[in-house]
């Protein structure tokens, strides 16, 4: 983290400043008292020249009060002065300018530095450093998924479910749940086409708390031949166990296959108004992951 910039506080207050302008001041007093005495003098030793003496002592008077209102300005904004007429006039001007301003003013502590040039435009690029830092795109943002739910979309076989059309939805204890559109085709080659919900849980023992709330309720039967029931799915390829299931009529009227699977903590669900029809339907369901 910078340790220069807008949020840094300004530097205490000089303590021996105003000393420093008092005895500025007294000196510029002096040197103002002698130059009227100098005058003074040569106004009384030429008589006859007094008139044009006195048009000189006041020129002479006007450049030096300039050069006192000068250098105290200058000197306000000096850290350090020395006496004398160089001191007052020029080196006070010089140090006030190049001290005050560039330390304690615009260029080092306002908008240059500590501002709009070097604040501004480093906040704006460590925003854009950390959002390309963090991983996240645009389209990440508006697909409206979380992290686990875009990690669970990525393992989905893309021959069949659109990657795309997954929204998120709302399953009690997943890590993500989403619903997307899934199209398949049968040992005929018709193509079928409908919704499916696909969701993931941290453990294994979080899915089956869930799946045993439903199958707790049910008798052990064969899903194709009748609803209201539990038992296993076997993968079409090797006839082998890949999970277990339990098929329902919801109360909404729809028929209902729910799926677990043996490898992971995983829930697939579908739904539909016959079925005959949503039974053939789950058959060409395979395989849903890709990963």
């Amino acid at each position: 983290m910078s340790t220069t910039g807008p949020s840094t506080p300004p530097d205490p207050p000089d303590p021996h400043r105003l000393a420093r302008q008092s005895v500025r001041w007294a000196i510029i007093g002096v040197v103002v008292s002698s130059v009227l005495a100098v005058v003074g003098l040569y106004q009384t030793s030429h008589g006859g020249g007094g008139g044009g003496g006195g048009t000189g002592g006041s020129s002479s008077g006007s450049g030096s009060v300039s050069g006192s209102v000068s250098g105290g300005d200058s000197g306000s904004g000096s850290t350090s002065g020395d006496g004398g007429t160089d001191g007052t006039t020029t080196d006070g001007a010089a140090e006030g300018t190049t001290d005050g301003t560039t330390a304690g003013g615009t260029t080092a502590g306002g908008t240059t530095a500590g501002g709009t040039t070097a604040g501004g435009t480093s906040g704006t690029s460590g925003s854009g450093g950390t959002s390309d830092g963090g991983g996240t795109t645009d389209d990440d943002v508006s697909d409206g998924l979380t992290a686990d739910e875009r990690a669970l979309r990525d393992t989905l076989n893309t021959d069949q479910w659109s990657r795309d059309s997954c929204a998120h939805t709302e399953w009690r204890g997943a890590d993500a749940a989403l619903y997307c559109t899934v199209t398949t085709v049968d040992q005929y080659g018709v193509s079928g086409s409908g919704k499916a919900s696909v969701i993931m849980y941290g453990t294994k023992s979080d899915r089956d708390a869930v799946f045993q709330s439903y199958a707790a309720r049910l008798q052990p039967g064969d899903c194709e031949a009748r609803t209201n029931a539990y038992g296993t799915w076997r993968e079409n390829n090797t006839g082998d166990s890949a999970g277990d299931v339990v098929c329902f009529l919801s109360s909404t009227g729809q028929y209902v296959f729910l799926c677990s699977y043996y490898d992971r903590p995983a829930l697939v669900q579908i739904s539909g108004p016959d079925h005959t029809s949503l039974a053939a339907w789950w058959h060409t369901m395979e395989p849903v992951f890709s990963s």
